[in-house]
């Protein structure tokens, strides 16, 4: 048998690995258990129940921080849920930076200002920007919720929680059963259907664009990165970081501004 030698494009250089795939696996009991509570919870409005309790209100100097009191509990549980049903696949799928990592750190913060970028022209195209209820209520929290701890359930609970389940679940393991880019189309509707469930509706395209085309940004990441949750959730934690310390620079200028 003859020798077929390798090919390399450079001398002295091995050729690229290729992206390495982690796989979710298949859907267990702890997965349908934590959906049915995310849904009991987050969309039926079972968070309400935690207002019942004799003098919640009361343990809190106003609203605001009251409502942010119900978000820090229903987060932190259900961080530690999707951490007990993912956790391995989590912290394995780091991995996926040693495959082409200028590219994936380049695109952390890149694919923000992307979709920054595409939400502003398209806004400006309909009409202008427009505030949903969702970032009204971050606003009206800020100066009731110091910073690092907003930080911590908005940043990096609630996006850990979003990833498993849109991205992980829906994207990862739904995968096993239909066409994956069905999966992202699916993920991206309800990802941008969830933020608001609870809202009222949606009044105009420029609302919802941003949570779409972040949708559309964390599903293609996860696919791309080898179906890594770890690199959807880095991406997910720029972007409501940077989100956060705009809101939190800008709420106590702009008023001053105006006046």
């Amino acid at each position: 048998m003859s020798h077929v030698p390798q090919y390399y494009p450079h001398p002295g250089f091995p050729p690229p690995r290729r992206q390495r795939v982690f796989e979710a696996g298949a859907v267990t009991k702890g997965d349908w258990i934590t959906v049915a509570a995310y849904i009991i919870f987050f969309i039926l409005g079972g968070a309400a129940l935690i207002t019942l309790i004799p003098g919640y209100f009361g343990a809190f100097p106003d609203e605001e921080s009251a409502l942010f009191g119900i978000n820090m509990v229903l987060y932190t549980v259900f961080f530690v849920l999707a951490m007990l049903q993912c956790g391995p696949q989590f912290f394995e799928s780091f991995a996926t930076m040693r495959y082409y990592p200028w590219a994936k750190w380049l695109m952390l913060p890149g694919g923000w200002l992307i979709t920054v970028i595409f939400s502003a022209i398209i806004t400006t195209i309909a009409g202008g920007a427009q505030t949903s209820v969702n970032q009204q209520t971050l606003v009206a929290m800020t100066g009731s919720v110091p910073l690092p701890v907003m930080f911590v359930i908005t940043a990096l609970f609630g996006p850990f929680v979003e990833e498993y389940l849109f991205r992980h679940l829906l994207i990862g393991k739904l995968s096993r059963k239909m066409n994956i880019w069905v999966c992202a189309l699916i993920s991206t509707v309800l990802f941008t259907g969830i933020h608001f469930a609870n809202a009222g509706g949606i009044s105009s395209v420029a609302e919802f664009l941003p949570y779409v085309m972040l949708g559309v940004l964390m599903s293609v990441a996860y696919i791309l990165s080898g179906k890594s949750l770890a690199y959807a959730y880095m991406l997910h934690v720029v972007n409501n970081g940077i989100a956060l310390l705009v809101v939190y620079t800008l709420t106590p200028i702009l008023p001053a501004a105006g006046a």
